[in-house]
């Protein structure tokens, strides 16, 4: 989540950092940082029934990291960045057990160039269209396009090549490709190419993203009602989109759309559009109001999202969330994304977390 006043950057990567200088060595620096965030969610339908449990990791992900730079002269930098992911709840590891789950990349920085970085990297439709975005700006993951059908929850590519611009006038880009499995090279399985940029003066900020994915799946069933997985997609996905914000002194107003088509024995096409407001009343209270429309073929899903967040201190902050999704057209079922299909097409959650970052 990113309130007016936090950096868009912040939001969308790691917090905020202790760094940790090296004495033999001045020109280098190493940052340790993390996010813990954890509460109660009430669901009042998953599969028919309502429930109370604990969810950790909803404002943003639980995460543990290590980023580094080193001055090469010349206003050249070599830079790395390790991030593992965890759940509150339990202890256990994110992203399938792995130890840097989130990202884990090494790269330079030239100051006319822009950066090239190697390793498990997110694509370009959440590191551009983030910025425009109700789970960034008050809403957190619960706030996400169902099933994540386009990609902006952050998804990671592995064996990833990524290029930046720097800022020219406002102006960035980006591209990266992503290597196939190597057991599947011939098939180009999991051979990912993602495209972005953005302009920013001011107050204004836009942007474009697209991602192809070879191999990409999606189950469609929480969506559809269906009693078992139903997989679209295994030969490519494609998605785009385009957003943009405006901030005024204690609001900013945002929209975002995108497109998803899933290509293979069974097809999705999805269309999401997405807006909201982020209005900071005090420098302790603020308000969060988003609306989501995805479109699944003739199947519509409307979900409403509201959020008040009391901090605490510079590192601590309480929040409360309800969030409703309402789906209509025949089979559409209500699924808020991470959470058990509704039995029928309405659903609402309610949840207390407290954030804590370091």
């Amino acid at each position: 989540m990113m309130w007016p006043g936090r950096r868009t950057s912040a939001a969308l990567s790691a917090g905020l950092g202790i760094g940790l200088s090296s004495a033999a060595v001045a020109q280098s620096s190493v940052t340790l940082y993390g996010i813990v965030d954890n509460g109660l969610t009430w669901l009042s339908n998953g599969g028919g029934h309502a429930k109370l449990f604990m969810d950790s990791g909803v404002m943003q992900g639980n995460r543990l990291g290590l980023r580094g730079a080193e001055d090469l002269g010349g206003g050249r930098r070599a830079l790395f960045n390790l991030e593992s992911g965890f759940q509150l709840r339990d202890g256990s590891l994110g992203q399938g057990g792995r130890i840097f789950g989130r990202v884990a990349y090494v790269g330079l920085a030239l100051p006319r160039w822009g950066t090239a970085t190697l390793g498990r990297q997110y694509d370009f439709m959440y590191e551009v269209l983030g910025a425009y975005y109700t789970p960034t700006w008050s809403a957190g993951g619960y706030a996400n396009n169902p099933l994540d059908n386009d990609r902006l929850s952050g998804r990671r590519v592995d064996q990833a090549v990524k290029v930046q611009t720097p800022d020219v006038a406002g102006f960035k880009a980006g591209l990266l490709y992503g290597f196939a499995i190597h057991k599947d090279e011939a098939s180009g399985k999991g051979r990912t190419y993602s495209v972005g940029g953005s302009y920013s003066r001011q107050a204004f900020s836009a942007g474009l993203a697209y991602t192809d994915s070879r191999g990409e799946t999606l189950d469609i069933a929480p969506l559809v009602g269906a009693p078992a997985p139903l997989r679209a997609g295994g030969d490519r996905m494609r998605t785009w989109g385009a957003g943009a914000s405006y901030a005024l002194k204690h609001v900013t107003v945002y929209g975002l759309y995108t497109q998803a088509r899933y290509v293979g024995a069974t097809r999705a096409s999805f269309r999401n559009l997405q807006t909201g407001v982020s209005y900071r009343a005090t420098s302790a209270q603020r308000y969060g109001f988003g609306y989501g429309l995805t479109m699944l073929d003739a199947k519509r899903y409307h979900q409403f999202n509201l959020t008040f967040d009391y901090v605490l201190s510079k590192r601590t902050d309480l929040y409360l969330q309800l969030i409703t999704m309402l789906a209509g057209g025949h089979g559409a079922t209500a699924a808020i994304i991470s959470m058990p299909g509704a039995s029928g097409s309405n659903q609402a959650l309610l949840r207390v977390g407290l954030r804590h970052t370091f």
